[in-house]
C-alpha cells in the first residue's frame, strides 16, 4: 500500500545513551552503534513533524494533515540495511483509528503543541500523552564533533534512513521510503519536561535526558513509502511495555 505526503518542519532531537542502557530490538533488528572509546552507544530519536497532504495516489483528492511525534531507535536488519525501529508513534485521537486501520500502524493519541514557523526565535514544542514532554528549541550552531563524526556526518546517520519498523500485535512491518529532503539547519534545544521520554524508556536516568546530543530542523521533505506486509516470522519482542494503554 503506497503513500505520498510532506514532512513540514521536521525536528529532530537525538540524545546518544550506553547500548546496553536500551532494550534489545526485536529479531532480526539490531542496533546501529557507535564507539565512544569502548563503550558502545545507541542513539534515541525523536521526530516532531507535520504530515501535510498525507494521501494515496489512486485518491490523490483525500488529502489529511496534522502533526506527528516518533520516538525512534537507528537499527539495522537482516540486510543490513540503515533503518529505524518506531517505539512510538503519537497523532491527534482523530487520526488514531485511521492510522491504524489503513496504515496498520500501533498510532497512540496525543496533543501535539507545535509552533507554526520554527526558526531563529525560541519556540515552545510540547507533547501532551499522558504524561509531558517539552522543551525549547532555536536555530543555533552545529552540533561538535561527537562518536558519529562531524556535522554531516550526523544528519546523514540520522536521518538518511529509508526502512522503517513497527512492532503490531507481535509481529513486525516494514515500511520502504524514497526520500527528497532539503537541507538539515542545526538548532538548539532546551529540555524542560521530560516525563513521557522517562515512562517510555524507564532504564535511562532521567538526567540523560537534559542535554541532547544533536538537534536540526528540515523544513520540507517530500516522501513516498510503501507499507510492506507484517512479516512472516514473530518477532521476539523485547521492547518495553507501553507507560499508558490504548
Amino acid at each position: 500500500m503506497r503513500f505520498e505526503t510532506e514532512l513540514a518542519d521536521a525536528l529532530y532531537v537525538s540524545w546518544p545513551v550506553p547500548a546496553a542502557a536500551l532494550p534489545a530490538p526485536p529479531e532480526p533488528l539490531v542496533l546501529d552503534t557507535a564507539l565512544d572509546g569502548q563503550i558502545p552507544l545507541a542513539f534515541v530519536t525523536l521526530v516532531l513533524f507535520r504530515q501535510v497532504g498525507l494521501r494515496r495516489p489512486l485518491l490523490p483528492w483525500v488529502r489529511l494533515s496534522f502533526p506527528q511525534c516518533n520516538l525512534r531507535l537507528p537499527v539495522r536488519d537482516q540486510e543490513r540495511c540503515a533503518s529505524v525501529l518506531v517505539l512510538r508513534e503519537l497523532v491527534p485521537a482523530w487520526v488514531v483509528p485511521l492510522a491504524r486501520a489503513v496504515g496498520r500502524q500501533p498510532a497512540r493519541a496525543a496533543m501535539l503543541r507545535y509552533p507554526e514557523r520554527p526558526g531563529a526565535d525560541p519556540e515552545r514544542w510540547e507533547v501532551l500523552a499522558g504524561r509531558t514532554l517539552s522543551f525549547v528549541a532555536r536555530a543555533g550552531a552545529p552540533a561538535g564533533v561527537g562518536p558519529l563524526g562531524g556535522w554531516p556526518e550526523q544528519v546523514h546517520f540520522l536521518r538518511d534512513r529509508r526502512r522503517a519498523y513497527v512492532l503490531r500485535e507481535g509481529r513486525l512491518r516494514r515500511s520502504e521510503a524514497t526520500l527528497d529532503g532539503g537541507e538539515a539547519l542545526p538548532m538548539q534545544v532546551e529540555m524542560e519536561r521530560v516525563d513521557w521520554l522517562s515512562a517510555q524508556l524507564p532504564a535511562i536516568a532521567p538526567a540523560a535526558w537534559a542535554a541532547p546530543g544533536c538537534a536540526f530542523l528540515v523544513p520540507s521533505t517530500r516522501l513516498a513509502f510503501e507499507v510492506q506486509p507484517v512479516l512472516p516470522e514473530r518477532a521476539s519482542a523485547r521492547l518495553p511495555a507501553p507507560s499508558l494503554p490504548g
